[in-house]
């Protein structure tokens, strides 16, 4: 079995909300332990009609599928790591400051990367950021 764990961003549950895609099926059925801090669902459920009226389904379809991520998603909470928020500050802050919680959360848990298509947290070199096509081709390779 893999053992990779991966924090992943708002924008890829939001992806997976909007469509049955690749995203989606990933994050439901890859042998993939993924987590996210809090505020990646809060943010969410801030933005939950805009995503709904974008994914064009039903409210209680959108909710079910809202649920069954929440339940693949495991929470890591950043601020156990004091140091954490500092250091993502550091590596990311000056790029993007609204990545920091996802730097603080990969920098909180023990994981191999951030699942994430933002083209600002590929500009940082401490943590490995997998791209959708990095996690197919990882899933695909035999182990």
């Amino acid at each position: 079995m893999i053992r990779v764990r991966l924090v992943i961003d708002t924008n890829i549950l939001i992806a997976a909300l909007l469509r049955d895609s690749t995203t989606r099926r990933i994050l439901m059925t890859a042998p993939i332990e993924f987590v996210a801090p809090p505020h990646v669902f809060q943010e969410l459920l801030e933005h939950i009609a805009e995503i709904k009226k974008r994914a064009r389904i039903p409210f209680e379809q959108l909710h079910e599928v809202l649920k069954l991520l929440h339940d693949n998603v495991g929470p890591v909470e950043i601020d156990t790591v004091p140091d954490a928020l500092g250091e993502a500050r550091r590596i990311i802050g000056g790029v993007d400051s609204e990545d920091i919680p996802i730097i603080a959360a990969a920098l909180s848990v023990k994981c191999d990367g951030i699942w994430s298509e933002d083209v600002h947290l590929r500009k940082q070199d401490q943590i490995r950021i997998w791209r959708t096509k990095d996690l197919l081709h990882f899933i695909d390779r035999p182990h």
